[in-house]
């Protein structure tokens, strides 16, 4: 039921978004958005179960920082690179804590900007496993690569809100694929 509810709160969010975004006429279309850090919650599916993930990063102009919004939208996509750290648990004990970079491309528009990317990653790992009447509690890490899109609607010229659909490849004995999105707001300076 909680997931539901969860669902129900992105449909919502996504659907308000666009409005309030084409209701900001003050927004400044030359502003210069080179820094941003990023807070977002969401669904990762690991292994066939649904669980609560939580992001933190930080995007960083790449190239010249000196252009604003309406140069940027003349000249197409822009890069920027994302350190990020993300993090899920399940009920069962079984935690990942990612710690990776990001490569990501911008689309800008005067109000929405579309983004895609690739990234890297270490995960550590923590997990439970029983052996008769025994719990053993592990730890391990792995690498992971990452592909993602997204939206960015922007607020005011210093908030935006954003969505991201993702799929990260973990390896480890068995590679395990984690499909996330997530919402959050983005806060540039």
């Amino acid at each position: 039921m909680k997931h539901v509810s969860m669902a129900l709160a992105v449909a919502g969010a996504l659907l308000w978004c666009p409005q309030a975004a084409l209701a900001q006429e003050d927004y400044d279309a030359g502003s210069v958005d080179n820094y941003a850090l990023s807070l977002g919650a969401g669904l990762v599916d690991p292994e066939g179960s649904t669980e609560p993930y939580y992001a933190a990063a930080l995007r960083i102009r790449l190239g010249d920082r000196d252009r604003n919004r309406e140069d940027l939208r003349n000249e197409g996509i822009h890069g920027f690179l994302e350190p990020e750290v993300g993090y899920w648990t399940r009920d069962a004990g079984n935690t990942d804590l990612l710690v990776g970079v990001n490569l990501i491309g911008v689309v800008p528009f005067r109000r929405v900007d579309y983004t895609f990317g690739v990234g890297g990653g270490l995960h550590f790992l923590d997990f439970t496993r029983q052996e008769g009447t025994l719990i053993i509690e592990e730890g391990d890490e792995a690498v992971g690569v990452n592909a993602q899109f997204g939206i960015d609607i922007h607020m005011t010229e210093s908030t935006a809100l954003f969505g991201v659909g993702r799929v990260d490849l973990v390896e480890g004995d068995v590679h395990e694929l984690q499909n996330k999105v997530y919402l959050g707001a983005r806060f540039f300076f």
